[in-house]
């Protein structure tokens, strides 16, 4: 997995690159988007971020293939480092666009409704499968997804595990736009475009409070969500799932 930036206008994007894998995240590769988030933040001629994967999918969240080689240790430091991202992303002074095409996963999922906007392709599809193999959400998702999606289609995209497609999704309010593949690039730059039509400051003030009306209930929701994370790993469902995926593939 690399992780790149590259300058688009005023814009930063931040793109990661691990195709064979459908750009599944390892520890480093979360790490490495939260460093990027973070150093385009501070970076006064960035008006926006763009978060994207290479290639034809946005990710299929964690790598199961490392989360099976994982000791509880190794497993904690994941956890963490995927609520760093969280941290990051809402910290962030200003907008990070989650630009999704293909799968948008697990992690990688939970990682977009933490974004501000989410731009996607209409062969683009969503799910949380975390039941399936026994953990839980984390990223704050089991906060952040009620909020966009609302309570009922939350808890049915949570609980079931079963994958949507693009239209569930923009039926809820998860998306901001929705547009066909060969129009994906024009459409990520004119989203990232309107932004050199704003004041920074006023932008990452608004961004502040937005996420102030939250309180600690980010804080809170990720606490629990990694306290349950390490409890379920090493219970038998979990490894059993994680050996059947390796088996699969």
């Amino acid at each position: 997995m690399t992780v790149t930036t590259e300058q688009l206008g005023s814009a930063r994007a931040v793109v990661w690159d691990r195709r064979a894998r459908l750009n599944a995240w390892t520890v480093e590769t979360i790490d490495a988007i939260a460093d990027a988030i973070e150093t385009a933040g501070r970076d006064q001629l960035v008006r926006c971020i763009i978060a994207r994967g290479a290639g034809e999918h946005f990710s299929s969240g964690d790598d199961l293939h490392a989360a099976l080689a994982a000791d509880a240790g190794e497993w904690a430091a994941t956890v963490a480092t995927f609520q760093r991202l969280t941290r990051v992303t809402l910290a962030a002074p200003v907008p990070v666009v989650a630009a999704i095409d293909g799968v948008c996963i697990g992690g990688a999922l939970e990682f977009a409704a933490s974004c501000d906007l989410r731009l996607a392709t209409d062969r683009s599809r969503f799910g949380t499968p975390e039941v399936g193999i026994g953990l839980v959400a984390t990223n704050a998702g089991t906060l952040l997804l009620p909020e966009l999606l609302g309570e009922t289609a939350a808890r049915e995209l949570l609980l079931s595990g079963e994958p949507r497609d693009c239209a569930w999704a923009r039926e809820r309010g998860f998306l901001t736009e929705v547009c066909a593949p060969e129009e994906f690039e024009e459409r990520i730059a004119a989203l990232a475009a309107t932004f050199d039509r704003t004041s920074r400051a006023a932008v990452a003030a608004t961004k502040a409070m937005l996420n102030a009306r939250l309180g600690d209930l980010v804080e809170a929701a990720m606490e629990r969500e990694e306290r349950s994370c390490l409890e379920l790993f090493g219970k038998p469902d979990a490894r059993a799932a994680l050996e059947a995926f390796a088996v699969r593939r």
